[in-house]
Formats: structure tokens, sequence, C-alpha cells
């Protein structure tokens, strides 16, 4: 083959790896057979079949996720040592710390471990310290600066308590141990090998090698609240609480939102319980942080999962990206609805900020990623000078799901102008936190930190050595990847039949939430005649009205144009192939089903990949 031959060749192959593939997911018989034969609605058995579930699985079990399947907490590793130490400090009158993530994860466990504190375990709030790091100033996990604040604050904590983080803070907490302080280390991120936090009074983290509770798949909130469990247990056991039913199991919908918000796998049963029964509690109004975001963003309806991913999280989030946690902490424990409605109107404002700021940099970072996917690159890694350390996790999410790879997006750190921090996220499929584990033994010293876990991570390197980093991250994505072909990919579940697309089907559908990442929504592909469009909200989201068999059905398209103005991807008249979900447009007033688009398909439908 010539030179000319093969330049093309190359081309047309990397012309053919940015394109979106549309994927059918695969059937198991065996599990569509067994869903029946146990009376399931066979539109849900036929997702259920679909989901990867083994067919050994009780799926009425599965389905239904009762809080009495939870694993056990006993089975977590130092779990006991940090239970009776917390129970020491309680009845000693002992100051407690708790020190966490600034994201919804960190901050639901800020929440969980507060509120079993003061409302549970009888610790009284004077006697509860609070440490957040600030994402710009302090950087992430238990930084330097925050230990320091730590170690220097009038009253110092006896103990302190980790949650979402700690797993990679070893000086750190080595540092706080040899003042005084006696760490406990909740987190579920994965752990150096090469320095975990041994200094720690007690290290809680199921992904410990010789840790026996099996779920390696929980949030970091859930792990805080199991410790918070054990806790309970062992002041019964002495006698210093009643064992009454002001149980820890009050603050499970703070647990939910931790667990939702970190998008950690619905396919564990621990998961699912703790989402479905947590959901229950938020929709109970009782605390006023939910009254007051049910009232303002999500339209007076049943608040589910995907409105904990889409309306609750990032607005709590959104301070903790631009400036520190104050307000969001304060909102997520409000005692009334007047505090919960002036915390959360801060938080839209910051989430408007912040969306502002997105927009901008994404349109750099997809100049970045489209050179670097038209070079044939399985790994995106954009580089913003003028970028916000704040944004740059949702940067990454989002050219992701552009463009279908891993993708890392570096700023200028706050603190140290000679350093870049960067956020990365990856599809399924790739494990992002052994990917930089990988790059950093492949050249020492290229990453100054680092963190995470499959689906997201965080890494600091040196500014000088941005574009080693991306070419040795290129290298390990590659040892992860092998020859699989790196493109975007959206999944379906096949076709409805008309007379499916229903209210009725939808309901049907409601059993199998909560639904996320590892046990995806239900999502269908078919073709339908265009019948009527027009621009809503911002300008940039579509309302369609489409045909197919004679039945006329409402759709959305939420961010169906890049800019309010930009030409419309369809036009009145044409037909083409929708991927969608069935949605529920209740808000205040008739119930009426709405087909929710997530992409227009012009291309070959994959049956399995």
């Amino acid at each position: 083959m010539g030179k000319r031959q093969e330049n093309k060749r190359q081309a047309g192959r990397k012309a053919q790896t940015s394109e979106l593939q549309l994927v059918r997911r695969p059937d198991n018989e065996a599990v569509y057979r067994e869903a029946i034969k146990r009376r399931i609605p066979e539109v849900v058995a036929r997702i259920l079949a679909k989901r990867g579930i083994d067919e050994t699985q009780d799926l009425a079990a599965f389905i239904e996720a009762p809080i009495s399947t939870l694993d056990r907490p006993e089975a977590l590793k130092d779990v006991e040592r940090a239970a009776l130490r917390i129970a020491e400090a309680i009845k000693k009158e002992q100051i407690i710390g708790l020190e966490c993530d600034y994201d919804q994860d960190g901050l639901g466990a800020l929440a969980t471990m507060t509120t079993c504190l003061e409302e549970v375990l009888a610790c009284p709030r004077e006697r509860i310290r609070h440490y957040v790091g600030h994402r710009l100033r302090d950087g992430y996990g238990l930084s330097e600066n925050l230990a320091k604040r730590i170690a220097e604050d009038r009253p110092r904590p006896d103990i302190l308590i980790t949650a979402d983080n700690g797993s990679s803070d070893e000086e750190r907490i080595r540092a706080l141990a040899e003042s005084g302080i006696d760490v406990i280390v909740t987190d579920h991120h994965d752990i150096p090998a090469d320095n975990p936090p041994r200094s720690a009074f007690a290290f809680i983290n199921p992904r410990q090698e010789d840790c026996r509770y099996p779920d390696k798949e929980i949030a970091g909130g859930m792990v805080a609240w199991l410790l918070m469990a054990v806790v309970r247990m062992k002041l019964v056991e002495q006698g210093w609480i009643e064992d009454s039913p002001n149980t820890v199991g009050s603050v499970l919908d703070y647990v939910a939102c931790s667990t939702i918000a970190d998008c950690v796998s619905m396919a564990s049963m621990n998961n699912r319980a703790i989402v479905k029964y947590g959901l229950r509690l938020m929709n109970k109004k009782r605390r006023s942080c939910w009254k007051e975001m049910s009232k303002n963003f999500i339209r007076g309806k049943a608040i589910n999962a995907e409105d904990i991913a889409f309306a609750i999280a990032p607005r709590v989030n959104a301070q903790t990206r631009l400036s520190s946690a104050n307000d969001a902490i304060c909102f997520l424990l409000a005692k009334t609805e007047e505090d919960a409605a002036q915390y959360l109107c801060r938080l839209e404002k910051m989430n408007q900020e912040r969306k502002s700021i997105e927009k901008q940099m994404l349109q750099q970072g997809k100049t970045q990623a489209a050179e670097q996917v038209e070079n044939g690159s399985g790994s995106i890694v954009v580089i913003l000078e003028d970028g916000h350390p704040g944004v740059q996790g949702i940067c990454s999410s989002r050219l992701m799901e552009k463009f279908g790879r891993p993708v890392f997006t570096f700023c200028e750190s706050p603190s140290n102008s000679s350093e870049m921090t960067g956020s990365g996220r990856s599809p399924e499929g790739v494990h992002l936190r052994r990917a930089l584990q990988a790059t950093a033994d492949r050249r020492k010293g290229i990453l100054v930190k680092f963190g995470g876990h499959a689906a997201a991570a965080g890494a600091t390197i040196k500014r000088e050595d941005a574009r080693a980093f991306k070419n040795e991250f290129e290298k390990a994505i590659g040892d992860e990847i092998g020859e699989r072909e790196m493109r975007p990919r959206l999944y379906s579940d096949g076709e409805l039949e008309t007379p499916e697309i229903s209210l009725e089907t939808l309901d049907q559908l409601q059993a199998l939430e909560p639904t996320g990442r590892g046990f995806e929504q239900a999502t269908f592909d078919g073709e339908f005649r265009v019948q009527a469009i027009r621009e809503v909200g911002d300008g940039t989201h579509l309302k369609l009205g489409i045909e197919k068999d004679g039945r006329i059905f409402s759709a959305i398209w939420f961010r169906a144009l890049e800019e309010a103005g930009d030409r419309w991807p369809l036009r009145v008249g044409e037909t083409a192939r929708f991927l969608y979900r069935l949605a529920d447009n209740q808000g205040y007033g008739a119930r009426k089903l709405d087909l929710k688009i997530l992409a227009v398909v012009k291309w070959k439908v994959s049956e399995s990949e």
C-alpha cells in the first residue's frame, strides 16, 4: 500500500471513530423467561433482560430492594474500633470534627453525620465542628491548608472523621495524629498502594483488600452512614442511649443524595435499597431543604433519582465549584423553610454563574478535543489556561459524552501557578483511576498527586509536564482499552410498539427505579415524522410534535442546540429515528406523556458491540 493510500485509510479510520454510534443492548433470554415466569410486566422483563443481571438473581428482590437486604456494617474493616472511639468521645464530651469533600457526596455525608450525632447519638451541636475544604484555595481532600486549620482551630477537635476522602492523605493524617487528634478515615475511593493512610486511628473503606464488606460500589456518604449505625449499636449496648425508634435510618434521604450524585452503580442492591428508602423520606418533605427544592425546581411532583442528579446535586455543588461550601451546608441542614429558601436562592444564583462559565470553557474545550480526536487519540486532555478549576469536572463530563473518550480538563492551580489541576471523567469500561496509576508508574514524578475511582478522578501536574502527561496518559488508556474502538455511543433497549408508548408503560417502568450508572433508565429508539418544532426555555431546547402510525406525541429535546438561534437539526415533515425515554410531564396540572429526546439518529444501528 502506498503512502497516499495509507494516509487515506488512516483518515477514514479516524473519521469513523469520531462518529456517534447507536448500540442496541443485547438480551439475556434466561432473565427474560424468569421475569415472565414471575409475572413481571412484559416490557419490564425486556429491560431486565438487557441489564446484565445474572439469571440466578432474585428478580423480585432486585426490583423491590427492601432496606432489610443491606449488607451488615460490621463487615467493614476497622468500623468497630472507630465506633468505640466515637462513642467514647460522645460520653466524655469531647469535640468531634467532621471533614468532608465539597461535592454532594461529601456534603451529604456531612449532613448525615451531623444529624445522626445531634439527633440520634446525643452529641450536642456545639461539640461538632465542620471542616470542608475550599475547592480553589485548598484543593481536594484533607489538604495541607485544611489540616493546618484543623490543628489550629479552637476548640480543637479530639477526633476527626473524614468522609468521601482521606485514603490518599497519609502525610496530613500523620501530622494531625502527632498533634494529638485521632483521625478516623471513611472513604470509598481507590487506595494508593504505596501510601495508604497508616497513621489513621481507624481506616474504613470497602476497597481495602482485607475488608470483608462485600459491596465495593457504595458512595462515601453511605460509608459514613454505616459507621454512624455501628456507633448507635455501641451506645445502645453501653446503655448510653435507648434503643428507640429514633434510628439512623431517618437520615437516609441525605445518603440517597450522596449515592445518586456520585454516580455509583445502581446495580448494587445496597445502593438500590438506600435510594428507594431515601426517596420515600425525601417525598415526605419533612426537611425544609427538600420542601424548597421541590417547590422551586421539581414542580411539585414526586422527587426521583433523576431529580437528584439533575436538579438537586448541581445546585448543591454550584457554590462549592466557585467558592466555599457554607451556603450548601446551611441549606441541607436548614431548620426552617425561610432559611432553606434563602440559601437555595444563593445556590441558584451560583448555579447560573457556573453555567455561564461552563459555556465559555466548553467552547474552547471542544476545539482542542476535536483536534485530538481527528488525530486518532483514544483519550482527550484539554488545557484551559483561563479556565475555572471548579467547573473543569463538568467540562470533562460534557466532552466525554460528545466524543466517547476518557477526558481530563486542566486549569491553572489557584494555589500554585506552576501547577495545573485537572478533573477527569471516563465512559463505562475505562477505569480512570487505574489509568492514572499506570501513568504515574510509567513515568515517576509526572503526577504531583491524584485520586478518584473508575468513572471520575482528579490530578495535579506541573505546568511544564502537560504535554508529557498527555502522551503518557494516552499510552495508559491504550493499555486499558486494548483493541476497543473509542467513539461516542448511545445505548437503546430497542423499539416500542406504538400502543406501548403510553403512560401505562411508563408506570410499569417505574418499578425499575432507581436507575443510574450500571443500571440505566429504559431508553428506546424509533422512527417518527416531525409535525411541529418550536424553541423553548433559553432557546437551546426544542419542543416537538412527532407522529408514528397516525398518533402524535409530545416530545422535548433538551440542549438540542449549542446556541440559541442555531439552525434546527430537523425540519417539519422530515422522518428521523429518535433515541428517547418516556417521561411524565405532570407538574402541577393534568398528567400527560412526553417523549424525552436524547438524540436524532441518522446512522446505522448496531445490534450489539
